[in-house]
């Protein structure tokens, strides 16, 4: 038998020196204990209000294409400019849900 990994959810807030702060939740898949493959992204103001989404495929919205590859959580702590909380898979969902319905066509 394999051990089959559920997927990572989280909330990131990076604060960028002189640019402000770029808020992002994403499901993540975990490849290894330093990385994860992005599975797909949504991009918030600071408002909470959704400005774009992606996947590995498709990007809408988003100021920047997310990174394929991105660092796994547990390393958060090693960057000072970046705060994190875990989502429940259901949370997530709920924000994909909204994300899809403010870009229909995507």
């Amino acid at each position: 038998m394999f051990d089959v990994k559920q997927n990572i959810h989280v909330r990131i807030e990076l604060s960028i020196p002189g640019a402000g702060s770029v808020i992002h939740v994403a499901e993540l898949a975990e490849m290894d204990a330093q990385t994860c493959a992005l599975v797909r992204i949504i991009e918030l103001d600071p408002a909470d209000t959704i400005r774009g989404c992606a996947t590995q495929e498709k990007s809408v919205g988003m100021a920047n294409a997310p990174n394929p590859v991105v660092p796994h959580p547990d390393t958060y702590t090693d960057f000072p400019d970046i705060e994190h909380r875990a989502l429940s898979a259901e949370e997530f969902e709920g924000l994909w849900a909204e994300a899809m319905a403010a870009f229909p066509d995507f």
